[in-house]
């Protein structure tokens, strides 16, 4: 489970963040609170992030995806040669060449680690892993350009012949995955294993239909399917037709014909009867939704944090609560998953399925920087109408308009000022 995030000089943030899953002092929603080992601290299971538009709430989801694509590729994958593929803030020539950060603190097996890096364009700046068995920090290795990197005798592994293949523009526990450290490969896999969704749901509806391949997944997703009001009957999974121009041109260069993906066709229920309807018959909503449900069983299958870019994007609030209710009900979610996301559904923020300390925010300052914020800073009292406070710019991460300016601005352009 994630404790806590924190990152810095990430595109449109220049100053640390940080994104806490640790319960505050609240007492509603008391059962939402995970009280695993390894922690005496409440964790939460999720949150979710307002804010204007532009005002950095997809890349604190964004901030998150770097540093895990960092983990998982920066050996394998990255430019031997080339820039490390970081944005920095970049309202100042000043920050882009100032080191970005990043850092994650969570929980694995009972045990308590403390992963992060510093990177600036070129290199990996420094690197480091504490781990707390029983509640006692041990540094596993802490690496700084420059030096050596520093090894803890309670991380046993081939540790130097690794650090000899580590390149200055890669992260160790990159190379210590792609080397089979045994030691590393759970940090490794549990900070790679974070889902994400971002904005083109396309993809997540193949990654749906690809689960449905599997028999529990399947289940799993159809009754979710058969709960939404969708008046859909049943699903099923088929390979997706080629084009024929695709075909035609395998054949045509005499080349296998690739496997065509698979997709899922609903059954909608009319009466007596169910027609099959293709997805490009189906509403946004119901794509929207589809999309989702995929990485959300999967997310809760395997108890990892999934961040959803836009968790509000075509889908009804109804189905917007529920879905953070399976992850914020202990029966439904007893792996521990987590569901980050942002939003602009001011609706969930009356509905009562969210606590205060679940709640945080987004806003530029003077300097065109984000600044990432919770409700709890507020002190909001238990009986708060958060809803109509938020609207009323109460807590700020809002745009502030003028209508009747809105209005005149516009008349202005079309010639009919009055």
């Amino acid at each position: 489970m994630l404790l806590r995030l924190r990152f810095s000089n990430f595109r449109s943030f220049r100053a640390e963040q940080e994104l806490s899953l640790v319960a505050g002092p609240f007492t509603d929603l008391p059962d939402v609170v995970r009280h695993p080992a390894g922690t005496r601290e409440g964790i939460l299971p999720g949150a979710a992030i307002y804010g204007a538009n532009g005002s950095g709430k997809s890349n604190v989801i964004k901030a998150v995806s770097f540093m895990s694509s960092a983990v998982a590729f920066s050996q394998r994958s990255w430019n031997p040669e080339g820039p490390i593929p970081r944005e920095p803030f970049m309202a100042d020539e000043e920050s882009g060449r100032e080191a970005s950060e990043f850092e994650a603190d969570f929980l694995l097996a009972g045990v308590r680690y403390r992963y992060g890096f510093r990177v600036d364009s070129d290199v990996v700046l420094e690197e480091w892993l504490h781990v707390y068995p029983n509640g006692k920090k041990q540094t596993w290795f802490h690496r700084k350009r420059g030096s050596p990197i520093a090894f803890s005798k309670k991380m046993p592994g081939e540790n130097r012949t690794i650090e000899a293949l580590t390149r200055k523009n890669s992260l160790f526990l990159s190379a210590a995955a792609q080397n089979n450290h045994e030691a590393l490969l759970p940090a490794y896999g549990c900070l790679t294993g974070i889902l994400f969704v971002h904005d083109d749901r396309t993809k997540y509806l193949m990654h749906t239909a690809n689960l449905c391949s599997q028999l529990d997944y399947k289940s799993e997703i159809a009754k979710l399917v058969s709960v939404a009001d969708l008046g859909i009957a049943d699903m099923v999974v088929e390979q997706a037709k080629l084009p024929h121009q695709v075909k035609a041109l395998f054949e045509a260069i005499k080349k296998p014909v690739p496997e065509s993906p698979k997709e899922i066709r609903l059954l909608h229920r009319f009466t007596d009867k169910t027609v099959s309807f293709d997805n490009t018959q189906e509403s946004a909503g119901t794509i929207a939704y589809l999309a989702l449900l995929g990485p959300v069983v999967d997310a809760i299958k395997k108890g990892v944090p999934l961040l959803v870019d836009k968790l509000d994007a075509s889908l009804h609030p109804l189905l917007a609560i529920e879905l953070i209710r399976l992850f914020n009900t202990p029966s439904s979610n007893p792996n521990g998953a987590q569901l980050i996301f942002n939003t602009h559904d001011t609706n969930l923020l009356g509905s009562g399925v969210l606590r205060r300390d679940q709640i945080w925010f987004t806003e530029k300052g003077s300097d065109a920087s984000s600044h990432l914020f919770a409700l709890s800073d507020f002190k909001p009292r238990r009986q708060e109408n958060l809803q109509n406070g938020y609207l009323q710019g109460r807590y700020g991460a809002i745009p502030f308009i003028n209508p009747d300016a809105f209005l005149l601005r516009f008349e202005e352009g079309n010639g009919k000022a009055r």
